[in-house]
């Protein structure tokens, strides 16, 4: 969303306020798709993203007659699929134990090659270390480095300093750099290994 120009997010507010139906289904298919990566990056579930947004965009259509065409719709959005997200979040981490495991089932390595694994081992690793971050600091990175939002929109969405919203992408990006090297020193070292034959 973030080609999108504020003023066509104003249009769309002031459509809102009018129940001008033909706002709201334009509003839908330009935001979409962001929102529901979003909302993916918070739940990993593809379909509960899906549930999540359903939900969203009824409640914006409920309370369109409240909207103000001054204030920023793209960040009130944002926030409205945050707090769903990390609402289900809160429910789901209820019953989580037992489905932690099944998450990552063993993968058939005879059936692929060295390639595909390491691919598939780093794509799993890197979501391992962005998933050990603080939640903040997660959140921040994701919607920097994911979303494309700028420090400002991040700041505003999450309701902190700029300063602190780029202290949380550099610290990110630092712990990621040093699982990556660490990752890539010890794969190296055992795929150099001399064989015994």
């Amino acid at each position: 969303m973030r080609s999108i120009a504020e003023e066509q997010f104003q249009s769309w507010s002031h459509g809102l306020l009018q129940s001008d139906e033909a706002s709201y289904a334009e509003l839908f298919d330009a935001s979409y798709d962001a929102l529901h990566r979003y909302s993916m990056y918070i739940t990993h579930d593809a379909v509960s993203a899906s549930d999540i947004l359903q939900d969203v965009y009824l409640k914006l259509w409920q309370v369109r007659e409240t909207i103000d065409p001054e204030r920023s719709l793209r960040a009130l959005m944002y926030q409205m699929v945050r707090n769903y997200s990390l609402n289900h979040e809160r429910q789901k981490k209820r019953h989580a134990a037992e489905a932690i495991e099944a998450d990552h089932p063993s993968v058939g390595f005879d059936s692929v090659n060295d390639d595909e694994i390491d691919a598939a081992l780093l794509k799993m690793r890197l979501q391992e270390w962005i998933d050990e971050m603080p939640e903040r600091r997660k959140e921040a990175f994701m919607l920097s480095r994911f979303e494309g939002l700028s420090h400002e929109e991040i700041a505003s969405l999450m309701d902190l300093a700029p300063k602190t919203v780029n202290n949380h992408i550099v610290l990110a990006l630092q712990h990621i750099r040093k699982k990556l090297e660490a990752f890539k020193e010890r794969e190296s070292f055992y795929g150099s290994r001399p064989s015994n034959t």
